[in-house]
Parts: structure tokens; C-alpha cells; sequence
């Protein structure tokens, strides 16, 4: 799952290679709060199957207390979550 930051919109999609990308519009933020965890979590659920979705909690909750930064890379049970900024 890669996170994309400073695109011109916000969504979630598949990538070419069948991963998960997150594409969000706007700076890279410091800090994870409970509210943007929860918007982050309620688009992902659009595409995002039931254990994927789990996982991605997971991942953000480790990325929360690690700190959200470009080249941040979290992993947790095998699942990886990478930061980007573009």
C-alpha cells in the first residue's frame, strides 16, 4: 500500500500492479489525528477488502506513533505501508 501525497485529488485505487495507493490531495502532515485517521479509513473501505482494511488500521496506527514523513515505511504482519510525496 503506498500513500501519495500532493496529488490533485483524493482517492483510493489499485495500482498496475494490483496494490492499494492512496492518493491524497494537500501538504504531508506532521501528525496523524483521530479524524483524518477516520476519513483515511472510510475512503479506503470503498476498495479495500475486509482484511486489507484491517491491516491498513494497523499500519496507520504505527505510522501514528512513528510519525508521517516522505520515505516513512511501515510494515506490520507483512503488510507494508509506504509514504510518498509528489
Amino acid at each position: 500500500m503506498l500513500f501519495v501525497h500532493g496529488g490533485p485529488a483524493t482517492a483510493v485505487v489499485r495500482g498496475p500492479d494490483g496494490e492499494s495507493v492512496v492518493l491524497l490531495s494537500g501538504e504531508l502532515p506532521d501528525v496523524l489525528t483521530d479524524a483524518s485517521v477516520s476519513e483515511l479509513l472510510d475512503l479506503a473501505a470503498a476498495i479495500l477488502d475486509t482484511g486489507e482494511l484491517t491491516l491498513f488500521e494497523e499500519c496507520l496506527r504505527a505510522l501514528r506513533r512513528n510519525g508521517m514523513r516522505a520515505g516513512r515505511r511501515i510494515e506490520v504482519d507483512g503488510a507494508v505501508l509506504t509514504v510518498y510525496e509528489g
